[in-house]
């Protein structure tokens, strides 16, 4: 039984992964507006680098998007980084690198976690009647 509680507890958490990271990607693998943004700041963390970009989605206000850490950031303040953004939530922001190539990986992987999970719940419950 301890067995089974440890894998629905990783089944779980890859399926919350993917499924955060589809959630995430989807949107703006699907509608994703390309635009340039500038660094505005650099800060330093303990594993690194993080840069404050500042871009303006069409027909609304500049916005600022952190992204990091970096060993080697790719820019200094004042330079320029492509980033995409969703045009119904510019907020949602990420570099171009970041995105998956597709969103069929993550589909995969959420059926096969989600799975696992389903039968790790239904072994508990059988067990504990």
């Amino acid at each position: 039984m301890g067995g089974t509680i440890m894998i629905l507890i990783v089944g779980f958490l890859v399926f919350a992964f993917s499924a955060g990271f589809y959630f995430h990607s989807s949107p703006l693998l699907k509608r994703g507006v390309r635009t340039s943004a500038v660094c505005v700041n650099v800060g330093q963390v303990a594993q690194g680098s993080v840069l404050l970009l500042e871009y303006t989605p069409v027909g609304g206000p500049a916005r600022q998007y952190t992204v990091g850490p970096f060993t080697f950031p790719p820019v200094a303040v004042g330079g320029r980084l492509d980033v995409i953004y969703d045009p119904k939530r510019p907020q949602e922001v990420t570099l171009p690198e970041r995105l998956p190539k597709g969103t069929r990986g993550l589909l995969i992987t959420m059926l096969i976690s989600g799975t696992v999970v389903a039968g790790c719940v239904t072994a508990v419950v059988v067990a504990a009647n």
